[in-house]
């Protein structure tokens, strides 16, 4: 009987996991190729923004000659694109973008005057302040725009900042504490 008994064998070595490499290398190139193409969108859209940079005129905000029911002129439209006259619905500052609206609609604001200051040396803040507030004050108003205390000046006037750029303007504007009203605060000789 003992001859059909296998004959001893030397033993296999233990059978070994699969390297878990693969793996991590499929992760590592997946990284790789998103941080490629994230670096190439970076680069593209700094190589674009040199070859076409954004210039003033490519800003502008059109106007609706022929505004409709809600008598929107213009929305978002800058403030150094406002013209003398524009009626403002939603005002809050002068240095916001402004909603643009006919004067015969519902608005809460208006552009009332202009003004270019002269001089090389910035005056200074008080002086600015003081000089823009009597400028404002200037304009003549409409005595049939019925005008009472809820009416408030606001003004924007250079810094001493954009002074040393050429900056001259003060924007004159009066708006309503509380609602809105449905005519210009101007002559209408004076409006543009």
């Amino acid at each position: 009987m003992e001859k059909d008994l296998p004959e001893p064998q030397a033993a296999l070595p233990p059978l070994q996991p699969e390297p878990e490499k693969s793996k991590r290398q499929i992760g590592q190139w997946v990284l790789l190729v998103i941080a490629v193409l994230a670096l190439s969108a970076a680069v593209v859209f700094v190589v674009l923004r040199f070859i076409t940079p954004t210039t003033p005129e490519a800003n502008n905000v059109e106007r609706n000659p022929s505004p409709g029911l809600d008598g929107i002129i213009a929305a978002s439209i800058p403030p150094e694109q406002l013209i003398l006259g524009d009626c403002l619905r939603g005002f809050e500052s002068p240095l916001a973008t402004q909603t643009v609206v006919t004067c015969n609609s519902a608005h809460n604001a208006q552009l009332i005057g202009t003004f270019e200051l002269t001089g090389e040396d910035y005056p200074g803040s008080n002086e600015l302040l003081t000089e823009s507030e009597t400028l404002c004050k200037s304009v003549a108003l409409d005595p049939s725009a019925g005008l009472d205390s809820t009416w408030t000046y606001h003004f924007s006037r250079p810094s001493e900042s954009t002074w040393t750029q050429g900056d001259r303007q003060v924007s004159c504007f009066l708006s309503l504490s509380e609602g809105n009203v449905r005519n210009s605060l101007l002559p209408e000789n004076e409006e543009s």
